[in-house]
């Protein structure tokens, strides 16, 4: 037998990687030089032995299995991970890679392939409980957003709801009235903005992703600032949307905030906002182009971040809804970015990854308010 491999062994002796030649019971018939270096033996050590044996009993199993079935398929090469015991006796994991040559003359046997791959599983590992820790901090965090929420509510409704009360039932005079006023809108505000962080803080938690149908997800926003449209008049139209595959509640909250921005950051004429979808491997482009104010150049890196308000302070808000756009097509694997000069409006853009190609049709679709 040694005879007949020869030839291959001379290819294989010098490799990085471990090379074993197995007979169909697993006897090991040859172990590279590189055996020593990932394993600690001696090739000769290894001669004569089964190579199951040095497999972990928890791997071994799955190991039994991809070897009998490289014996049934022999022009098929088989790759699973297994753990293998080094002469030390400590386990390391080790990427195995098994070949069918019983029928090729210069080898007639069965080639073990054994890259070390300790470091990746490790790693692997590492970001696995790290990626563990952070979703039962994230969890814990959502709790506790929650829990606050609720108990800042509590207090803020009596105080709004008692000054309103002490101001039907006591005489006062018009100063005194506008301080109640201050007192009533500042918790409003307030409640807001719990609102708003608690809004901001349970954003991200991503459900597995379904068929979205986009221009149901823009009807339901327009459905929700309703009111707020037909106040200030504004026309909404979009062009003809695709179905992707993401998260309808999440892609309804991008929507609704963006055109709320607009309605909001209105210019003189008659609000404008107009959605549009273009295919862009490996997704979609959407964008919501408004005829506001727009956004000056130097200002428009700020807008994503929390708190972050550039407009007057007269118009209601936390200056989280951006924030919050940005935190929810980024958990859905897209990126979101403005395009705007001041003063003739901005188009808000965003991506989304999907894995189906849905045409298009070009004409518009009249879902003008």
């Amino acid at each position: 037998m040694a005879s007949s491999f020869q030839g291959f062994k001379s290819l294989i002796e010098k490799g990085p990687d471990a090379i074993s030649l197995i007979d169909v019971d697993g006897e090991i018939l040859y172990g590279s030089a590189s055996t020593t270096r990932l394993f600690g033996y001696q090739p000769e050590e290894l001669l004569g032995r089964n190579c199951l044996e040095f497999i972990h009993p928890e791997d071994r199993r799955h190991s039994i299995r991809a070897l009998q079935d490289v014996l049934a398929k022999p022009p098929v090469p088989l790759r699973w991970d297994a753990r293998v015991r080094s002469k030390d006796g400590t386990y390391c994991w080790v990427e195995s890679t098994v070949s069918n040559l019983l029928f090729e003359c210069e080898v007639q046997a069965i080639v073990l392939h054994q890259r070390d791959i300790n470091a990746r599983r490790v790693a692997d590992a590492e970001r696995q409980r790290h990626a563990e820790e952070l979703a039962q901090s994230n969890a814990r965090l959502e709790e506790f957003a929650y829990t606050a929420a609720h108990d800042l509510r509590e207090p803020l409704t009596a105080i709004s709801v008692f000054t309103e009360m002490l101001v039907r039932q006591t005489e006062m005079d018009a100063n005194t009235r506008q301080t109640a006023k201050f007192i009533v809108d500042g918790a409003a505000r307030m409640s807001a903005l719990v609102d708003d962080l608690l809004s901001f803080a349970s954003t991200g938690m991503q459900e597995s992703p379904r068929w979205v149908d986009l221009q149901q997800a823009v009807a339901q926003a327009l459905q929700n600032l309703a009111l707020a449209i037909e106040a200030t008049e504004a026309a909404v139209t979009t062009d003809r949307l695709p179905i992707v595959q993401s998260n309808e509640i999440q892609l309804v909250r991008v929507f609704q905030n963006l055109m709320s921005n607009a309605l909001k950051y209105r210019g003189e004429n008659r609000i404008k906002i107009h959605v549009t979808a273009e295919q862009r491997e490996p997704g979609w482009v959407i964008r919501v182009e408004d005829n506001g104010r727009g956004i000056a150049l130097q200002d428009q890196a700020q807008i994503f971040k929390p708190f972050i308000r550039l407009a007057n302070r007269d118009i209601p808000g936390a200056g989280l809804g951006l924030a919050v756009c940005q935190k929810i097509v980024e958990g859905l694997g897209g990126t979101i970015w403005v395009e705007s000069e001041l003063g003739t409006g901005s188009t808000f853009c965003f991506t989304i990854v999907s894995g189906r190609r849905i045409p298009v049709p070009t004409f518009p679709c009249a879902a003008a308010v």
